[in-house]
Formats: C-alpha cells, sequence, structure tokens
C-alpha cells in the first residue's frame, strides 16, 4: 500500500512507522505493517500511481456559502488520469454532491486517459463510516455502502473492499453519495432537535437530561443528548451539501434552521457562564476560566470545527483570563494552554467542561474543588451528575439543565 499526501512531515511519520492520528490500536497495526514493507508514503503522485492497480481517493471537500469545493477531486483526478491503465480500479470516498462520480470524475477519467470506464477501469464511490476514536473497530465491522458507475466497477469493489469488511451493500454510485449525505444530515437534525428541547427546559426549570431519558423510553422515540454544538469534518458540512440540491424548496429550511440552533449553542454556552457568574455576584470581566477540553467529542485530538473554538474565543474577548487543557491535544484557540488540569482551575472562578472526554469523567471534585477561587461549574456534555457536584460544594450549571435556575 502506498499512501500519497501533499505534506512532506506525514509522509515521513508514515515511513518511520509513526502514525499521525491518535487511535486506539492504530500504533501496533502501523508500526507492524511499516517495518513489514507492506505500508509506505510519498509525495510523488505519478510515482504511487505508477505501480497501483487500485486507487483510493480521500481528500477533503469544502464547503463555504452553501458551495462545495471539488478542486482536491478534480486536481488528483486529472493526475489519475495521466497514468490510467485497463483494469485499473478507482474510488472516490471523499464526500461529493451526488453525481459526482458518475458525472465529473467519470468525464475527468475518461477525458484524460482515453480509455472507458465499466469497459477499460472500473469506477465506484465508497463513503467513509468510520468515527475517530473507534476508526479500526468500525473499517472492519460497520457496513458499507458501495456504488459504482455500473455493475462491473460496483462488483470490482466489493471484491476490493470484502478483503477487510465482510459487510457491504452494494448499490450504485449516486445513491452511495446521496446516502453519505442524509446519513449525517439525519444526525445533524436530531442534535437540533435536542438542542432546542435543552433551551426549552431551561426557560421550563426542568432537566432536559431527565426529560430525554424519560422520552427515550418510548419504543419509537431516540432523542440525542444536547451539548455546545455540532463539530468535526462532516456533520457541520454535509447538511449544506445535501440542501444545495433543493435550495429553492422552501422544506430546504428545515435543514438550515438545524444548522443555526447547532452553531448557536456555543454562544449560548457563553451566555450561560455569564449568567452563572453574576447569579454568584461576579463579573466576567474579571473572572478567570477553566475551559476542559477543545476537541469537538470525547477520546479524541481531532479539533476541526470544534465547539470550543467559538466558547474559548468569545471568553478569551470577555474575561480576565482562560486557561484550556485536553489530554489529547495541545490546540487552546488563542487561549493559555496548560498540561495540567489542576493548573487550570487552581484560582479559577467557573470551570467549563466543553468536551467529554473520559479522563474528566474520572476527576475528583472535592480535590478540584479546593484548588479553585470560586467553585462553579458550566458543564456542557453532563460529564459530572448535578448532585456529585452539589453534594461536592459546587454550583452547578449546564446546557439545558433548568433546575439550575431555580435553586
Amino acid at each position: 500500500v502506498i499512501g500519497v499526501d501533499i505534506s512532506a512531515e506525514k509522509v515521513d511519520m508514515v515511513n518511520r512507522g509513526t502514525p499521525y492520528l491518535r487511535e486506539p490500536g492504530l500504533n501496533e497495526i502501523f508500526s507492524y505493517v511499516v517495518y513489514n514493507g507492506r505500508l509506505r508514503a510519498t509525495t510523488d503522485v505519478d510515482e504511487a500511481l505508477g505501480s497501483c492497480d487500485v486507487v483510493l481517493i480521500d481528500v477533503p471537500t469544502p464547503v463555504k456559502n452553501g458551495i462545495t469545493n471539488l478542486d482536491n477531486v478534480v486536481s488528483i483526478s486529472k493526475d489519475i488520469a495521466r497514468k490510467l491503465r485497463k483494469n485499473m480500479i478507482v474510488v472516490i470516498e471523499s464526500t461529493v454532491p451526488p453525481g459526482t462520480t458518475d458525472g465529473l470524475i467519470k468525464q475527468i477519467l475518461e477525458d484524460g486517459s482515453g480509455l472507458r470506464a465499466e469497459e477499460d477501469f472500473y469506477l465506484a464511490h465508497v463513503p467513509e463510516r468510520i468515527a475517530p476514536g473507534r476508526a479500526i473497530e468500525e473499517l472492519l465491522n460497520v457496513p458499507r455502502v458501495v456504488g459504482g458507475v455500473g455493475p462491473h466497477s460496483t462488483d470490482k469493489a466489493l471484491e476490493i473492499y470484502g478483503k477487510i469488511n465482510p459487510n457491504l451493500l452494494p448499490t450504485d454510485a449516486t445513491t452511495a453519495e446521496f446516502v453519505k449525505l442524509i446519513e449525517n444530515t439525519f444526525r445533524d437534525l436530531n442534535i437540533a432537535f435536542a438542542n432546542l428541547i435543552a433551551l426549552i427546559a431551561e426557560t421550563l426549570g426542568i432537566d432536559v437530561y431527565e426529560a430525554i431519558r424519560l422520552a427515550n423510553t418510548h419504543p419509537r422515540v431516540n432523542i440525542h443528548w444536547p451539548g455546545p454544538g455540532v463539530g468535526g469534518p462532516c456533520l457541520t458540512k454535509d447538511p449544506y451539501m445535501l440542501v444545495s440540491l433543493i435550495s429553492k424548496f422552501w422544506g430546504a429550511e428545515l435543514i438550515k434552521i438545524a444548522r443555526r440552533i447547532n452553531k448557536y449553542m456555543s454562544y449560548h454556552v457563553v451566555r450561560i457562564v455569564e449568567k452563572a457568574l453574576r447569579f454568584e455576584g461576579l463579573d466576567l470581566t474579571s473572572s478567570k476560566i477553566a475551559v476542559l477540553g477543545v476537541a469537538y467529542k470525547g477520546g479524541v485530538d481531532d479539533t476541526r470545527e470544534s465547539p470550543a473554538k467559538i466558547v474559548v474565543h468569545e471568553l478569551v474577548k470577555r474575561s480576565r483570563e482562560v486557561v484550556v487543557h485536553d489530554p489529547y491535544t495541545h490546540e487552546s484557540f488563542e487561549a493559555r494552554y496548560s498540561e495540567s488540569v489542576e493548573e487550570v482551575v487552581k484560582d479559577s472562578d467557573v470551570m467549563v467542561v466543553v468536551t467529554d472526554h473520559p479522563e474528566f469523567k474520572a476527576l475528583n471534585l472535592n480535590d478540584l474543588g479546593k484548588l479553585m477561587r470560586n467553585k462553579i461549574i458550566v458543564d456542557c456534555r453532563r460529564v459530572f451528575e448535578p448532585y456529585q457536584a452539589i453534594v461536592a460544594g459546587f454550583k452547578y450549571y449546564g446546557v439545558g439543565y433548568g433546575k439550575a435556575w431555580k435553586i
């Protein structure tokens, strides 16, 4: 296997047997395949293409102002077209608008090579379905949708992916592209609903987590948990890609409103911090804020589109001092970073828990409380149960915890 990347630093790390991603179980597998000559990396696209039979395209497809930028996919497709040979298999794993593989990409490959898809080479779309923190397990076991531009391409892609994952679902390329978008948009909508009812619960003075737990006992209800927003490279982008297909239909507002709710939640967290301090007779401008977690989800080091970015930036603008700690990454979003939880919370006026890392759930609140100037928690992910924090002498506030405003 030959990996290609424009980053010489990443290529060097791969060739040294050192993964540049933090993922459970990856180190052992990575070092084994590199040292046994089964994986290497290069920045030279032509060199890699000259000796391969299968090409997987995994490049970013960012969305800005509702428009998908396919420059990366187009560029690498043109490179592949120059080196395309008979019987090669090309698979798009990058998220693209429906119709891209069977339209734009196929045309680029055919025009640039003089070959024909389904007759001379094979082309398919297989969207990735892995989550950071569970990538290896899900790569091997989670069902994969495999869609070719024709039946021969589908069969060839099934043969390749079947070597590592037996749970394959054949379809056509355009359906596979569509499936990826509707999966992530559904999740974004579900989270937006959870966040909306969290805001309502705060006005009613009830605990939304208790309400959701009770509602989810219904056999046909499965509401997500609320939080400080949505992050990561997919859920923040794919809904815009989907809605662009029906932008003139009034029903598209459903997807757009969900995005607005989820983006708003980071600002709402800052408002909770301000309100909590004010309730305790404190002012944000003169307070030290301890922020726990900047990754977009627990157990990973990925900070792409993390809700913490807005939370930290807004707090930095308004408070005396903001110190952050994340056991998985040194990203600080322009606040001061500390390696130590104890240093972060020392003399702080409020502890804002943004990411639900497992390490945070194991923290001893009694010990942390002794270090703080004022024992206030704003818990965005229900990392701590309210009663535990209150017993430890904290004033507990959180997303959807309306009871805080009644006690």
